[in-house]
């Protein structure tokens, strides 16, 4: 996988267990760089194995000034000068990792495992023939023989050309190689150091441990990190050998911390939820957004950015174990990451909508809603897709994958999506609100709620009618809830026999009763002799009423029908059947 760049936060916490990790080669120390810029020389194969070599020796010669004086005393814990060049070895560690290609290596992991492997290395080339620098290639060398790697002799450690991304051109301990590391480490192991600094060094830690440790590395892993001024270190170097016994490459005491750091974890996340579960009860009553959800996905967050790599770091947590757990930890710090997302777009809606104290039933409410959602989903995706990055997966590919999967989604949910578009643009327009009075596909009701695949009417027989979305925004809809005013039409018949003059008088009595309606609209309406039926005579009132609400147009329809009736009784005009 070609190299990328990180979030800041993710280097940034990479790099910190990377200086930790090494700062234990058991703890040694290296006097500060006069030069501390100055990149590493990987311009050959010559270059690159000098300057590791180099770069790890000057640390083992400073662990031997710090670690002869501590053995050749009494003391428990180191002194503070001792400790002093401890901390300076943190401005050669970057130096270490750059002389490996770590491509292979998911990015946030890269720095922690690079370490563990160029130990390994180190601890190889000390017990190897390694040829003198003059019979190593430089640049022009390579440059001559066109070839763009070059293996060690008599070992398959290769030193390679990378051709592309941001380290081309440099020399490095080839992918590979770093990948078997582990393997020839076990190898070479049992070999006997050869002279120089790291023989040096291993002699003191076999006096410190009464020879319970045989390698540097080893050294390394068995002490925890930062416990050095708790637990002094000849402690630690001579733990019992049960407790070193290894188990699936992790030494028994490291099962044991481990075990005991999950279960903290987990009371740290069951404390967040029974603290949600509280919150929840004491604002069960009260409308509005629920900030509660947010504290379990944010206690994973914050475990496993901070709590999970310092334990790892501690216990000296190395090799496939540490691939493993740093593949759950960034799992479960992304997952978390879409989780919190998620629920914190929806809770930022309802309060957003609790500020504007909109009507929880209004398209303004479900628009925020909606939109607050989306943003959620889509910056959760985000989450997702950078997750997999970190975890060594191309971003193009799972981008990709979604894309093929969203298309899959789509044709298997047709009719949902339509219905969801039609919500979304019944919300956009708003051709109606919820408490309208509407008429559609033949329906006539009351809009009780806009939802996202359908909107619910409730009929005069109080009945609940659910018609899906798409078909209402395909539908023809009459709002009539929008109408300023609300027409009537009645047809009053009388009989054949029923005089002139007392027609004329029921109409002109009809028309003050439109008169005298405080809501009829007094500039628009006709009451006039109409036709000559089979059967009766037909006087038709059309007029129209100032009313919104069906309610209202009911009560005083009624009135101007009992009036007509009554203006037919009192003048004596009988009514048609």
């Amino acid at each position: 996988m070609k190299q990328g760049m990180k979030p800041v936060g993710l280097r940034a916490k990479s790099l910190g267990i990377a200086l930790a990790l090494l700062c234990g080669l058991s703890s040694a120390a290296i006097a500060a760089d006069v030069k501390p810029l100055r990149p590493p020389d990987t311009s050959s194969p010559r270059g690159t194995i000098e300057g590791f070599i180099k770069t790890v020796d000057d640390i083992y010669v400073t662990g031997v000034d710090v670690f002869g004086e501590y053995a050749a005393s009494d003391r428990l814990y180191l002194n503070a000068e001792e400790r002093q060049k401890e901390a300076s070895i943190l401005q050669s560690i970057p130096t270490v990792v750059q002389f490996l290609d770590l491509s292979r290596i998911a990015p946030d992991i890269k720095i922690s495992i690079g370490v563990e492997r160029a130990l390994q290395l180190k601890e190889i080339l000390d017990r190897i023939d390694v040829p003198a620098p003059s019979d190593i290639p430089d640049r022009e060398a390579m440059a001559q023989s066109g070839s763009k790697r070059w293996r060690l002799p008599d070992t398959e450690i290769e030193i390679a050309l990378i051709e592309d991304g941001p380290r081309a051109g440099e020399y490095l301990v080839s992918a590979e190689t770093v990948d078997r590391l582990p393997e020839f480490y076990e190898r070479v192991k049992d070999l006997p150091y050869k002279p120089g600094p790291a023989k040096d060094l291993i002699e003191i830690y076999r006096t410190l441990s009464s020879d319970r440790v045989s390698t540097i590395y080893e050294a390394r892993t068995s002490s925890p990190v930062g416990l050095d001024r708790i637990i002094p270190i000849r402690w630690m170097l001579n733990w019992p050998d049960w407790l070193k016994a290894r188990i699936i490459r992790m030494a028994v005491w490291q099962w044991v911390g481990l075990t005991f750091g999950l279960l903290l974890a987990a009371l740290l996340v069951f404390a967040a939820h029974r603290l949600g579960k509280r919150l929840a009860r004491r604002s069960e009553d009260e409308s509005g957004p629920r900030w509660h959800l947010l504290l379990i996905p944010l206690a994973l967050i914050l475990l496993s950015i901070y709590y999970v790599p310092v334990l790892y770091l501690i216990l000296r947590i190395g090799s496939t174990p540490l691939v493993v757990i740093a593949f759950l930890d960034t799992s479960a710090l992304y997952i978390s990451a879409a989780w919190l997302t998620v629920v914190g777009a929806n809770t930022l809606g309802e309060a957003i909508i609790k500020h504007e104290q909109l009507m929880q039933t209004g398209l303004d409410y479900q628009l925020i809603r909606l939109g607050m959602r989306l943003l959620g989903i889509v910056l959760a995706v985000g989450w997702l897709v950078q997750g997999a990055y970190e975890l060594g997966f191309p971003a193009y590919s799972v981008l990709a994958g979604l894309g093929v999967g969203g298309i899959a989604v789509a044709l298997a949910a047709q009719d949902s999506i339509a219905n969801f578009i039609g919500s979304v643009l019944i919300m956009i327009e708003k051709p109606f609100r919820p408490g309208h009075s509407i008429r559609v596909a033949g329906k006539e009701g009351t809009v009780e709620e806009v939802g996202f695949r359908s909107t619910r009417i409730r009929t005069d027989d109080d009945s609940l009618l659910t018609i899906p979305s798409n078909s209402v925004v395909n539908a023809t809809i009459e709002n009539l809830s929008a109408r300023p005013m609300r027409h009537q039409r009645h047809v009053v018949r009388v009989t054949y026999d029923t005089p002139h003059e007392k027609l004329k008088a029921l109409i002109a009595g009809i028309e003050r009763l439109i008169k005298d309606q405080a809501l009829a609209n007094k500039s628009n309406y006709k009451v006039r002799f109409n036709n000559l039926a089979e059967g009766n005579l037909e006087i038709l009132v059309d007029y129209h009423l100032n009313v919104s609400d069906s309610a209202a147009e009911l009560k005083a329809r009624e009135e101007i029908l009992f009036g007509i009736m009554d203006c037919a009784s009192n003048l004596g005009v009988e009514l048609a059947h």
